[in-house]
């Protein structure tokens, strides 16, 4: 299935192009660790942004109340505390990929891929 589409795009020379494009993601993905590594201000400043990302977002899907605080706390716990260095990478790597929006590109695809006619 994905051998004859990598041959195809490799025919078209586009296949160097997609796996640099793989490779500059990967690094983007991975600058916000090593900086949060390297600098702890640069840690705390994040796990902050973090947090308001998080109960923001809660707050928007919940309201105000007290399943919103639970809820938020949790995901907090979890996604700050303990896996705060792949939160911040996945949350770079969507705000990345939305800053260049490529999620519209990947939409669009889709959408043309399921017209009738």
């Amino acid at each position: 299935m994905f051998g004859n589409r990598f041959l195809e795009l490799n025919q078209q020379g586009m296949l160097q192009i997609f796996i640099l494009i793989v490779i500059a993601l990967v690094v983007v993905v991975t600058i916000p660790v090593l900086v949060m590594k390297v600098f702890p201000a640069a840690d705390w400043i994040m796990r902050i942004i973090l947090i308001f990302l998080i109960f923001t977002t809660v707050r928007g899907y919940l309201g105000s109340g007290i399943p919103t605080i639970l809820v938020t706390g949790v995901l907090i716990y979890f996604l700050v505390i303990k896996w705060a260095y792949f939160t911040a990478a996945v949350y770079i790597a969507v705000y990345f990929l939305l800053a260049l929006q490529v999620f519209s590109i990947i939409i669009f695809g889709i959408g043309m891929g399921m017209r009738k006619g």
